[in-house]
């Protein structure tokens, strides 16, 4: 993981999980006092229709799902020492996810209000990926244990996807 000031990860974060910064809207609700991490996000997708997207939301072994609003907005609050995995998926499109770790969110100077995380998600065409898909999480965010300053890592590789075999009946 990469070790940056808040301005310049979330910038990096954006790039490199295929933001587009012109399509980010104002402010999330406030959370309750006690929640450690905001993340607001923003999907991209082709025709720009949310009605079949699907954002899956583990935290610590148990699962929810987001909302997500017809511009694509979606917020997830996490709390405090919370391992999260955001999988986010439409048909026709290849599945992403990104990995979210809070236990340090509290460290530091800036642990000592409520966190929030900006970012937004491409979602790419399986018929424009010429047959290849992500081998796991494309992104993560998390937060350096000495001072709490976000930390953000992502991966960019892609492999050949599995062709699933052909049922005989």
């Amino acid at each position: 993981m990469y070790k940056m000031n808040t301005t310049a990860t979330i910038f990096t974060l954006l790039m490199t999980l295929g933001i587009r910064t012109s399509a980010l809207a104002g402010p999330p609700p406030s959370p309750p006092v006690d929640d450690a991490v905001v993340l607001t996000g923003w999907l991209h997708v082709e025709g720009h229709t949310m009605t079949d997207v699907s954002i899956e939301v583990e935290v610590n072994g148990a699962y929810t799902t987001a909302k997500v609003s017809e511009t694509g907005r979606f917020s997830v609050t996490l709390p405090a020492g919370a391992k999260a995995k955001l999988r986010f998926e439409k048909p026709g499109h290849l599945p992403k996810e990104v990995l979210v770790d809070t236990r340090h969110a509290r460290n530091g100077e800036a642990g000592q209000r409520i966190r929030r995380v900006r970012f937004a998600v491409i979602m790419e065409l399986e018929r424009r990926m010429a047959g290849l898909t992500y081998p796991g999480p494309v992104g993560s965010i998390g937060f350096d244990q000495d001072g709490g300053c976000l930390a953000v890592a992502h991966d960019r590789r892609l492999v050949k996807a599995k062709r699933q075999a052909v049922m005989e009946f």
